[in-house]
């Protein structure tokens, strides 16, 4: 099936000569207003090229949004996975009863605050959708049971799935599997936590090289500026930073280009917000400024163009090489707390999924930007139940996926067990998905 036919599903093709019904699609592309590398582009293909036609195409316009889910299900190496893995997701979409209540809790609390987030699609607007995507959010949680959950990450997958529908479920699941565990956090398996402060670490040194007064000025307001300021952007994939129009024209061209988008992205913002930076006295008030500022950017073009156009050129081996320095400094700062060797080499990820599990997602520990993580890892006690507390009383500086505001007063006190909650809750169960990308059911 052709791109063209997901645009118009009005329209068949399956009893038109071959040649005669690629002219046809191209014909029709070309009046519906798609640009030319869009006019041949094949969805089912699994190893779809990506040209530089492509990049450019997409640099400048995005993706057209009546193609977007079809292309972003392609070009991100969605398709090939769920090929892959034939059957993965009705499995890890059945149930929960492997999962610790923190996680189902601290999910369900995420949803709620995408639910609000996402108000004006009709999607959440029922417990249908708020069913689906919970149940997305479990599901990969299961499959990259390393990364665990993070705050944010409904955001995420919310995003995706009210650009592919309910009805394509099992697709956005792919893709998000696609989208954080190769193109924006593939050095890290897509760890989120441990691969958002990576970047932000690359971030620090491209600044110092790329925008020096800036860097410096940050710097001197606060020696962790970069990280209150950034790492809720790279953590949640700029979904609660800027528009969601926005943040999906940043999404069209990480799907095609990968991380180095985000960093990329996040250095246009920080030069775009150059003269709150310069005039801010204290970190706090930066915070606040700049979080105000970005949600109500709403000029994806001018965003891309500084990205892309005022920033000079990137390559990606000094990327690379920046952060194998990263992760190897943190493998040596691991090593040195806690005596455990973890040798880097060809598997840098690796080391780093170890540090990572050790240090950053425990059951309760609380990640550099301040955001509490929950290792999903099965914590059943003997007698069904989970028992876990998270304590973050008093003040902290902070930069969490929820606010810029950087130094908030958070508390939150997490323990369960197994009458902590109501009992329906304990090993939750949700409808089998029956058919590709489809739920039997559901509304």
């Amino acid at each position: 099936m052709a791109i063209v036919a997901r645009a118009f599903p009005g329209l068949t093709f399956g009893t038109t000569p071959s040649s005669a019904m690629d002219s046809t699609k191209r014909t029709l592309a070309k009046e519906a207003g798609l640009a030319r590398c869009w006019q041949s582009f094949d969805v089912a293909a699994s190893n779809v090229k990506i040209t530089s036609e492509i990049k450019e195409e997409v640099r400048r316009h995005g993706i057209p949004k009546g193609i977007r889910a079809d292309a972003y299900f392609a070009l991100s190496g969605a398709s090939s996975l769920q090929q892959e893995h034939a059957n993965t997701y009705t499995s890890l979409a059945a149930s929960t009863s492997n999962l610790s209540d923190e996680v189902i809790f601290g999910v369900e609390d995420d949803v709620r605050s995408a639910r609000l987030v996402f108000k004006d699609s009709p999607l959440f607007a029922t417990a249908k959708g708020a069913e689906v995507l919970s149940r997305l959010i479990f599901a990969y949680i299961q499959r990259n049971p390393a990364c665990g959950y993070f705050k944010g990450l409904a955001h995420i997958a919310a995003l995706l799935l009210a650009t592919f529908g309910k009805q394509r479920e099992e697709q956005a699941f792919w893709t998000l599997v696609a989208l954080l565990e190769r193109r924006l956090f593939p050095h890290c398996g897509g760890q989120v936590p441990t691969g958002s402060r990576v970047e932000v670490q690359v971030l620090k040194v491209l600044l110092g090289q790329r925008q020096p007064a800036l860097a410096a000025q940050l710097a001197k307001l606060d020696s962790d500026a970069v990280e209150s300021l950034c790492n809720s952007w790279l953590s949640t994939a700029f979904t609660r930073t800027l528009p969601q129009e926005v943040v999906l024209r940043i999404w069209d061209c990480v799907v095609v280009e990968g991380p180095k988008v985000a960093l990329r992205t996040a250095m246009a913002l920080i030069k775009m917000c150059g003269s709150s930076i310069q005039s801010c006295t204290t970190m706090p008030v930066l915070c606040r400024v700049v979080e105000g500022r970005l949600a109500r950017h709403s000029d994806a073009d001018a965003l891309l163009s500084v990205a892309f156009k005022g920033l000079g050129s990137l390559s990606g081996s000094n990327v690379d090489s920046i952060r194998n320095r990263v992760l190897a400094n943190m493998q040596s700062q691991q090593k040195t707390r806690s005596g455990l060797p973890a040798p880097l080499g060809a598997g840098a990820a690796s080391s780093l999924l170890a540090a990572a599990t050790a240090s950053n997602l425990g059951a309760n520990s609380t990640s550099s930007s301040g955001e509490s993580v929950v290792n999903s890892a099965p914590r059943r006690s003997s007698s069904g139940g989970s028992s876990g507390s998270l304590s973050l009383n008093g003040y902290h500086k902070t930069a969490s996926s929820g606010s810029l505001s950087g130094y908030n007063k958070a508390s939150y006190s997490g323990s369960s067990s197994t009458g902590s909650r109501p009992a329906s809750k304990q090993g939750m169960s949700w409808p089998t998905v029956k058919s590709t990308g489809a739920l039997a059911g559901m509304a």
